[in-house]
């Protein structure tokens, strides 16, 4: 009987340490049910300052990067801004639009009584091309739409690729004939040759029309100020997209910036 027992009592011990040791932190076991519960490994960044962001599907993520105030402005317009720099840039708008013209017992370091809008110190974008002049319009059987974002929607006709806007100098006011500019733009087609450029008409010498691609540079004229200027679109009427329209002074391609005024945060004087 004893013989019997005994190797009765040593299997249930031996099966009780084995469920036991389930549980502990050094079973197989253990380890695979924990690790289901783990978040997958971020992958490391470039080095910029950046911000994880939530994409709305499960096991994804995003990234955004920090707005640095030592860098360039226009290649960090889409970056998240601090509260202090969003201050500083908030202060240099006011500061930049609001100019004080009248103080307490006419002294400049007591307190403003009179500010004047607009003051003189106002920095302007490089841009001298303003969209929001763009008008939606008909012309021949072409339409040409502006989309309210800094962006048109040039659609042409069967027998006609180009969408007239209007003269060049109702859009630019600011150009001068004589100086040279160059001009930028994107477009939403990849199949079209004509996509990215500015069309004039009867403005060279033998009144043919003259095309200014983007990333080209001219030299202006009263002529070409003064002519009727559109944008190409397939005849297939695929709608052309077209965006980022900038035309600056100099030979460069210039980072994109919309038209108007600037305002600059901290650090980026």
């Amino acid at each position: 009987m004893r013989k019997i027992c005994v190797p009765i009592i040593a299997g249930f011990l031996a099966f009780s340490a084995f469920g036991a040791g389930e549980n502990v932190p050094t079973s197989k076991s253990y380890i695979d049910s924990v690790l289901v519960d783990k978040q997958d490994t971020i992958e490391r960044t470039t080095g910029a300052s950046q911000a994880l962001t939530n994409t709305g599907t499960a096991g994804e993520y995003g990234t955004k990067d920090i707005y640095d105030s030592t860098g360039e402005y226009a290649a960090q317009q889409d970056a998240l801004v601090d509260a202090a720099t969003m201050n500083a840039a908030v202060q240099n708008a006011i500061n930049a639009e609001f100019v004080c013209i009248s103080w307490v017992d006419d002294d400049p370091t007591k307190d403003c009584l009179l500010m004047e809008i607009r003051g003189t110190n106002v920095q302007k974008s490089p841009n001298l091309f303003d969209v929001s002049k763009i008008t939606t319009r008909e012309w021949g059987g072409t339409r040409m739409v502006n989309n309210g974002d800094g962006s048109i929607t040039a659609i042409g006709r069967p027998s006609n690729s180009w969408v007239e806007a209007d003269k060049l100098n109702k859009f630019a006011p600011e150009l001068v004939a004589g100086k040279t500019y160059t001009l930028s733009m994107k477009s939403s087609l990849t199949n079209f040759s004509r996509a990215e450029e500015m069309t004039f008409l009867n403005v060279t010498d033998s009144g043919g029309a003259l095309y200014w691609g983007s990333g080209q540079s001219i030299t202006m004229t009263d002529r070409i100020l003064n002519a009727e200027m559109g944008f190409q679109a397939p005849t297939s009427q695929e709608p052309n997209i077209i965006s980022n329209i900038q035309i600056t002074e100099g030979t460069t391609v210039q980072p994109y910036q919309p038209y108007g005024n600037v305002y600059i945060p901290s650090g980026n004087q």
